[in-house]
C-alpha cells in the first residue's frame, strides 16, 4: 500500500488552491471551470479531482483559506505593542484589499456566492466571525493597557469597524470612480475619534 507524504500532500493542494484564487480573481466563480484551474495549477485531472472532488469543494476551500489568512492577520495585529500602529496597519490593510482589483474580486465574488449557497455563506460567516473577534481581542488589550478611550462601548466600536470594512467593499463594487486609498486621511480621523486616540500620535 503506498504511503501518503502529507507534506508533498499539503503542497500540492496548496498550489491547486493558490491556482483556483488565481482564476477566480480573474474570472469569477462562475466563469471559472475545473479545467481552467487545472491548467493553471499544471496538474492532472485526476490529481485535481483527488484534492478536491467538485468545483463547489474548491470554493469552499479557498473560503476557508481566507478565513485562515484572517485570523493570521488578526494575531499579527495583536502582537503589535502599540494599539494605534495594529489599528492604522488593519485600514491600510483593507484599504489595500478593497484598491486590488483581484482581491477584491474575489471578496465579492465569495459575498456574492454566499447569496446563493448555504455552504459558501456558512464558511464566509464563520471568517466574519474571526475578524470580529480578533477585532474585539485587539480592542481589550488595549484598553487593558489604556491605549485605547472608545466613545462607544466596545461592541459598538468593533461593528464599526466592521460596517467600515462592509461599507469600503460595497462603494468599490457601485462606484467604478471610488479610489479608497484616497480616503485614508478621513478615515484614519474618524476611527482615531472612535477609538479615542490622541491625533497626535504618530503611529495613528
Amino acid at each position: 500500500m503506498r504511503t501518503v507524504d502529507p507534506v508533498k500532500h499539503a503542497f500540492q493542494r496548496q498550489a491547486v488552491l493558490a491556482a483556483a484564487r488565481a482564476c477566480f480573481m480573474r474570472d469569477g466563480f462562475h466563469r471559472t471551470s475545473t479545467e481552467a484551474i487545472r491548467i493553471e495549477a499544471g496538474t492532472s485531472s485526476g490529481k485535481l479531482f483527488h484534492y478536491f472532488p467538485t468545483k463547489k469543494a474548491i470554493i469552499l476551500a479557498v473560503v476557508e483559506d481566507q478565513s485562515r489568512q484572517t485570523a493570521s492577520w488578526m494575531e499579527s495585529l495583536r502582537r503589535q505593542p502599540q494599539f494605534p500602529a495594529a489599528l492604522t496597519a488593519f485600514l491600510d490593510g483593507i484599504l489595500h484589499l478593497a484598491s486590488d482589483a483581484g482581491e477584491r474580486r474575489l471578496i465579492l465574488e465569495i459575498a456574492a456566492e454566499g447569496a446563493r449557497d448555504a455552504d459558501v455563506a456558512a464558511a464566509s460567516m464563520a471568517g466574519d466571525r474571526l475578524l470580529e473577534e480578533g477585532l474585539a481581542a485587539l480592542l481589550r488589550d488595549a484598553t487593558a493597557r489604556g491605549q485605547a478611550h472608545p466613545l462607544i462601548p466596545a461592541d459598538h466600536a468593533v461593528r464599526f469597524l466592521m460596517v467600515l470594512v462592509d461599507g469600503i467593499f460595497s462603494r468599490v463594487a457601485v462606484d467604478g470612480n471610488f479610489d479608497p486609498m484616497a480616503e485614508r486621511a478621513a478615515l484614519a480621523t474618524v476611527i482615531r475619534a472612535i477609538f479615542g486616540i490622541d491625533a497626535t500620535d504618530r503611529d495613528a
